[in-house]
């Protein structure tokens, strides 16, 4: 092995590494040098935690949507899709804060649009269902600081 060798494997090495911690939503250290630019890089914690917030509780909706569905109780049907289409939403949403992408703006403005939605039939069941109930709250939230985001 040359030492040009051992210097690319170590830099695959490294890049995958950080790639990794950055899936997981740990913290990168920068590198020494680091570009000026990148040192003013930030996330918004806030919206972050307020859109997996919502993926949680919003799952836990739609799971409970689906057992009584399956019971033949339709009652929770839209409920169930307005769950659906907001849990995507604030998948990429959290996606797009992490990477302090552009597009964020943008797509905060429709994630609030679909957590409103939610939230809207959520709150026909809050007095009956704890999960609907947390997945209203959640979307609340979460609609709140996609809006800041997005004015």
């Amino acid at each position: 092995m040359t030492r040009r060798d051992a210097v690319t494997i170590a830099a695959s090495g490294a890049a995958v590494l950080s790639l990794t911690a950055l899936a997981q939503g740990k913290p990168v250290a920068a590198p020494a040098k680091a570009d000026p630019k990148a040192a003013a890089w930030t996330i918004n914690e806030t919206l972050l935690a307020a859109a997996l917030d919502c993926i949680k509780a919003g799952e836990a909706c739609l799971d409970h949507c689906v057992r009584t569905l399956s019971t033949g109780d339709k009652s929770m049907a839209e409920c169930a899709g307005t769950v659906r289409a907001m849990l995507p939403m604030c998948h990429a949403v959290a996606d797009l804060t992490r990477l302090n992408s552009t597009h964020l703006k943008a797509l905060a403005a429709v994630c609030a649009k679909a957590c409103r939605d939610c939230e809207a039939a959520c709150k026909k069941h809050q007095n009956h269902h704890a999960e609907c109930k947390a997945c209203m709250e959640s979307c609340q939230k979460c609609a709140t600081e996609c809006e800041k985001v997005a004015a």
